[in-house]
């Protein structure tokens, strides 16, 4: 899509927000005529970012937020928010800048590299800083989390395995699609609320296994995943559930309301849905393990 510079626009659509990217730059000149991709839509979108090469801002004013101490950060400047791609205290300069509006309804993206690279379209922010954008978004606009987890839709039936790395999510993705069901992603699933049910929805961001949709559906059950000796659940409820679920989610530490909110969501996650801690080997007898408990 153009604009009317005939300057390239596209909008990207994870979980219903919408975020559209608008370039400072003829991408044909830059030999890109198309961009394909899944999560690319026609719909409005809820954030507009102009983008920028070949330099970046120097911004002097500095509010620390948060500082990863390693590969990103979010201050303050001038009334409006800054992501970058490196700490704070890093003595190098970041590639990317995202300089974003109060109401985060706009913004500008800052990327050194003047020649835009094929490779990085429709991400334009890359990691980290695509999924720190869709956690402030999710939490300041009060519509949803993002999850450490692998979303599978088993012919209308939805299930949540949540977990940290090495606990199995790329494993019990892969399964899932040998017996062909439909994988929304193996590592990144964002959640919200939606006619008074608790969906899921598949992202861009996956782990091992490459299969994602950007689908979304309602939960039926959630599951801890852990490696066992066996198939084996035990139902986690209250406080214990929402706990295992903070710990399984990306929480918006630096901001206080969107902290509120989403403990909020998990404690309705917790409370409206079966949550199971799910011991497993790594084998298709799972499969059937898990739909017995939908029974």
């Amino acid at each position: 899509m153009a604009n009317e510079e005939g300057l390239k626009k596209f909008t990207v659509c994870i979980a219903g927000i919408g975020i559209s990217f608008l370039f400072d730059q003829k991408l044909t000149e830059s030999g890109v005529k198309d961009i394909s991709n899944e999560f690319i839509t026609d719909n409005s979108a809820n954030i507009k970012l102009r983008v920028h090469h070949g330099r970046i801002p120097e911004i002097k004013e500095k509010g620390k937020i948060f500082d990863s101490g390693s590969n990103w950060a979010l201050y303050s400047s001038g009334g409006k928010y800054v992501l970058q791609d490196d700490s704070l205290e890093s003595r190098s300069l970041p590639d990317t800048v995202a300089i974003l509006e109060p109401d985060f309804k706009s913004g500008d993206v800052y990327i050194r590299n003047n020649i835009l690279n094929r490779d990085i379209l429709p991400d334009l922010l890359g990691h980290p800083l695509n999924q720190i954008l869709m956690i402030t978004l999710l939490s300041s606009l009060r519509k949803g989390v993002l999850f450490h987890a692998s979303g599978i839709d088993d012919n209308g039936h939805g299930y949540l395995f949540t977990g940290n790395s090495t606990h199995g999510k790329s494993t019990i993705a892969k399964l899932w699609s040998e017996s062909g069901a439909t994988v929304l992603n193996d590592d990144r699933i964002i959640i919200r609320e939606k006619d008074g049910e608790l969906w899921m929805y598949g992202t861009p961001w996956h782990g091992d296994f490459r299969e994602v949709s950007p689908k979304g559906m309602p939960i039926r059950k959630i599951f801890f995943l852990k490696h066992g000796k066996k198939n084996s659940a035990v139902i986690r409820k209250g406080a214990e559930a929402v706990s295992m679920l903070l710990t399984r989610s990306f929480p918006p530490l630096w901001d206080q309301k969107g902290m509120d909110y989403t403990l909020g969501l998990l404690d309705r996650m917790a409370n409206r849905l079966p949550c199971f801690e799910l011991d497993f080997l790594p084998d298709k007898r799972i499969l059937d393990f898990v739909r017995k408990l939908d029974k």
